[in-house]
């Protein structure tokens, strides 16, 4: 189909992650490349990331929305339990309708020639109730899945995804690997298209030049149960003795309970590693890029991952990465510019990080590996895929 309008949909755009990342890389292409780009959320953003996009319409907005549903009712609200979820009832129905309405206005308010993107499992249930009927307007839907086919998402949301593969147009993955393993387990096409990654500053490509990488090797992400900070934390204490010149450093937000665990586990050894560890806030995009630039290696220790935006960051840069076999995705990359444990285990990660830090030569082969290889993730390299998936949409 011809394309002119894109709608990019998420949960909501303040949420902390690579998926907020991604859209706001991607629609910025878009625009660049000549189509004309709108964001659509479900709710409001909330405070916390320092570069939010604004949305140009949310479903459920408003004070009066979120008082009146999202169970806030009962608890705001005197009066007896039943009566006040009966009321909450009422209003979520009438909510949904009145949302309903506004929404299949906006949509259609653009026309034929339209495509809505979907990357969150809760933004594209909500959207397949329109995905049929639009398809008669000229309206395309395509749902890009940022996880691996390992992930628990795939499993905890399969009546989701089940439910959008079979009404969306287009169903995409983050790499060749996914999308096989998506092809069978949907029974439908599924093609692979990767995140695109900001052309460097001026700035940032002069602290390239000018600058020197230091003995840090840096974490940069979400703090989650899933993403094994205490993993990287154990295989970098087993190493530290050893190249005493070497600091880890964590920058992210999420979970407090991880970065209490991680200061338990801190507080318990030798006091001069413990010295060599730094756990750090959020970072917004310029800072992200600057932090990577400026460090020799990137770490991750996932359970499961998509493409993450941070190893493409850092290999921007040319900050090689050492990470678990957590993806498709990671699995095909990251062994030309980076260090792949041979299976998830702390002993494998820390076999990997011994050999990064020991090994100035293969480093700095593999940093100008990062270099070139990131070319291939350029916006507009990644809008002519898109475009390529547009053309397969028939109406």
């Amino acid at each position: 189909m011809k394309v002119k309008n894109i709608i990019i949909a998420q949960d909501r755009y303040s949420i902390l992650g690579g998926i907020s990342t991604v859209n706001k890389l991607l629609g910025r292409a878009f625009d660049e490349a000549g189509y004309n780009v709108s964001y659509m959320a479900l709710f409001d953003n909330t405070a916390g990331h320092p570069d939010a996009i604004e949305p140009d319409f949310v479903v459920n907005s408003g004070p009066l929305v979120n008082k009146t549903t999202h169970n806030r009712l009962v608890y705001t609200n005197p009066g007896p339990l039943g009566a006040a979820l009966a009321v909450k009832k009422c209003f979520t129905v009438l909510w949904d309708c009145y949302n309903t309405f506004r929404t299949r206005r906006y949509l259609r308010s653009f026309g034929k020639d339209t495509v809505v993107l979907t990357s969150m499992a809760k933004t594209a249930d909500y959207m397949a109730k329109y995905a049929q009927s639009d398809q008669k307007k000229g309206i395309g839907y395509i749902h890009e899945f940022h996880s691996g086919y390992n992930s628990t998402y795939r499993l905890d949301e399969e009546k989701i995804l089940r439910k959008v593969a079979a009404s969306y147009d287009s169903f995409v993955t983050l790499s060749e690997g996914d999308a096989k393993l998506f092809a069978q387990w949907l029974n439908r096409p599924v093609e692979a298209v990767h995140n695109p990654i900001e052309p460097l500053s001026e700035e940032i490509s002069e602290m390239l030049r000018l600058g020197e990488k230091k003995p840090v090797i840096q974490y940069i992400g979400r703090y989650g149960p899933e993403k094994g900070l205490g993993r990287i934390l154990e295989s970098f204490i087993a190493c530290a003795e050893d190249f005493p010149e070497w600091t880890l450093r964590y920058n992210g937000s999420g979970s407090e309970e991880e970065v209490l665990a991680l200061k338990e586990k801190l507080a318990q050894i030798d006091p001069e590693i413990a010295h060599r560890v730094e756990i750090g806030g959020t970072l917004n995009a310029k800072e992200v890029l600057e932090t990577f630039a400026q460090s020799s290696l990137a770490v991750m220790a996932s359970e499961f991952e998509g493409l993450p935006m941070s190893f493409l960051e850092a290999m921007q840069v040319g900050t090689p990465l050492i990470s678990y076999p957590s993806s498709s995705a990671l699995q095909e990359m990251v062994p030309e510019v980076g260090y792949l444990a041979e299976e998830p285990s702390v002993e494998a990660l820390q076999e990997q990080m011994r050999l990064a830090m020991s090994d100035a030569e293969l480093r700095a082969k593999k940093s100008a590996l990062c270099l070139e290889k990131s070319r291939t993730f350029s916006p507009e390299y990644v809008v002519r895929q898109w475009e390529k998936l547009f053309e397969s949409i028939h109406r």
